[in-house]
């Protein structure tokens, strides 16, 4: 193929003269003027919007890249190393071969020479990547993880007011985790007029700015709870001691009661808590106060209460009234069994069947002969463990407490908080896992699953006291509320609230084991004071019981570590646990 080419020329005079540039002063040519007539027919705009784009145009162009030829071949793999006058194919040749190939010495050599090599490279692979994530997709990432949380939302109280209102009480609304209510109090008995707002709010959660709804009252709520199956209805116990019950479907979104309870017939105390009851007709709920009474209401009829219990100490000769701070009570523990905190630090387990009078069972951290001491303070929060029913938490003074319905002692208790506790709660999804609120605001997450002897994550969350918090359904939100009328959300880390298939089978091999524990400590100290009884020698046989065999697992223990202990360093006592 021959390629064309014509090259064009011109001289250079043909171009003409160079162009010669000079400043100089401007001139004016013409004046233009304004049409009055052509102005008012444009219309100013504002704002104006105009699209535009820097991606250059440019034209469309194809590029023939080089081809690869592409050939389908064939490969049989058969049996090989084996030599030319062997056929493989044949059994007898081959065995024939391999008794020759066993008698010959240099072959073995090979082989050990070979098995060296392959060794080093097993070892290779073998070897341990230490920042490779084995348990990658197993749902146990976070033994590898910093623990976190971080603020959704912030939801202030609308009401400003020279005196801060508290959140005293936070309910989450039951289908989801889109709604909660917050109640609203000033807990100063000296405080108490008609200039005090009486409102309480719910909150949506995408809209932190403005309540969605209002919950009016002839006294401030200090306990607020949704009805589990009938979510358009709430009730709340008032700092006067009357209970109020609200439907949200009625007119001006629920801000009014439907209905609430007569003065005479109710507590004379604020009404700390209120828990709802599972019944075919949904109405029933169950109220406590500091006044000691324990009061079952049906909403369709509030005028008086449907059983009624006073709370006592049980001495027989001068009953002491307790006052109720808390309250618990979960289907699946059994629809008789209740559980109530008092101002002195225990525990109170009633059992309500029907038709029957209402049974004090038993008295949890009563201070009796014993030696089993309350907490320091009133009980702030009781909550049961929603994996394994049987143990409950209670939180109060500087401790949360974990126990056993069958137990008259706390199975574990936290060490000692920097700051007053004023609440906690367990976690809905995973069985180890709870939480604890403080007085300086922070929010203390202990994981039990993976360690007990300390907190395992704290969070600081309000410059204020934190005095109720409600992990909502499904564990990943926590509302904080403080002592400034705010309310803090908190979305928790994935280690924290998703769970493993075999958490609640260890937790409750964990408590089984503590059980176990205390039930062998109480054996040794019946013992103990049972041989003190009748005579010295009896009583240094019971303390010898599992002092002898404690110390010999304490020397094996010793031996494992490759310390060698005296024997006086052995010496322990068993007078109390």
């Amino acid at each position: 193929m021959q390629d064309y080419e014509y090259i064009y020329t011109k001289l250079r005079k043909d171009f003409g003269k160079y162009c010669g540039f000079d400043d100089t002063d401007p001139k004016m040519l013409g004046v233009v003027e304004t049409n009055v007539e052509k102005y008012e027919l444009y219309v100013t705009k504002n704002p104006a919007n105009y699209q535009f784009t820097n991606v250059p145009d440019m034209a469309e162009h194809s590029v023939n890249t080089k081809r690869i030829p592409i050939n389908n071949r064939g490969q049989l793999h058969v049996e090989g190393g084996w030599p030319k006058e062997i056929e493989y194919s044949e059994a007898q040749e081959t065995n024939k071969w391999r008794r020759r190939l066993d008698k010959d010495p240099a072959f073995t050599g090979i082989c050990r020479s070979l098995c060296s090599d392959v060794t080093t490279y097993l070892d290779q692979n073998r070897t341990i990547d230490m920042f490779e994530d084995y348990f990658h997709g197993e749902n146990v990432s976070h033994q590898m993880q910093t623990m976190h949380a971080s603020t959704v939302a912030v939801f202030k109280d609308p009401v400003g007011e020279t005196d801060t209102r508290h959140i005293t009480k936070i309910s989450w609304h039951p289908e989801g985790p889109h709604r909660f209510v917050a109640s609203y109090a000033i807990l100063r008995f000296q405080r108490m007029d008609d200039s005090l707002p009486r409102m309480s709010f719910i909150w949506d959660v995408e809209n932190p700015n403005q309540p969605s709804g209002e919950l009016n009252s002839v006294s401030p709520l200090i306990s607020i709870a949704y009805q589990p199956k009938n979510v358009d209805v709430l009730a709340g116990g008032c700092y006067n001691g009357l209970v109020m019950c609200y439907d949200t479907r009625t007119g001006g979104g629920g801000s009014k009661p439907i209905a609430k309870t007569s003065f005479e017939n109710s507590h004379y105390d604020p009404v700390y808590d209120l828990v709802w009851l599972q019944s075919k007709t949904q109405s029933e709920c169950v109220t406590c106060s500091t006044d000691g009474q324990v009061l079952w209401w049906d909403t369709r009829n509030l005028s008086e209460p449907v059983e009624r219990v006073e709370l006592t100490d049980g001495s027989k000769d001068k009953p002491k009234v307790m006052g109720a701070t808390s309250l618990e009570w979960a289907q699946e523990a059994g629809p008789t069994k209740y559980l109530v905190g008092t101002e002195q630090g225990c525990v109170l387990a009633l059992n309500k069947k029907p038709k029957k009078p209402i049974e004090t069972s038993t008295w949890f951290g009563l201070e009796t002969k014993g030696g089993y001491f309350p907490h320091h303070g009133p009980v702030y929060s009781c909550k049961r463990n929603p994996q394994q029913v049987k143990n409950f938490l209670t939180v109060g003074d500087w401790t949360a407490k974990l126990w056993l319905e069958e137990l008259k002692s706390p199975l574990m208790q936290t060490a000692n908080a920097p700051s007053y506790l004023t609440c906690g709660g367990w976690s809905p999804t995973r069985a180890g896992v709870f939480y604890t609120a403080r007085q300086d605001g922070y929010v203390d997450f202990y994981d039990y699953y993976y360690r007990m002897n300390e907190v395992t994550y704290s969070h600081k969350a309000s410059d204020y006291a934190i005095l109720s918090a409600q992990m909502q359904s499904q564990g990943k939100l926590l509302a904080c509320g403080d002592s400034n009328g705010t309310v803090t959300l908190l979305e928790l880390c994935d280690e924290l609230w998703q769970t493993t298939l075999q958490e609640k089978i260890a937790m409750g091999l964990i408590f089984d084991r503590e059980m176990r524990r205390e039930k062998n400590l109480d054996t040794i100290k019946k013992l103990a004071a049972r041989g003190g009884a009748q005579t010295e020698e009896g009583q240094a046989q019971a303390k010898g019981i599992d002092e002898a065999s404690y110390i010999h697992r304490e020397k094996e223990w010793y031996r494992e570590l490759g310390i060698v202990a005296e024997e006086k360093d052995f010496t322990i006592s068993f007078g109390d646990h």
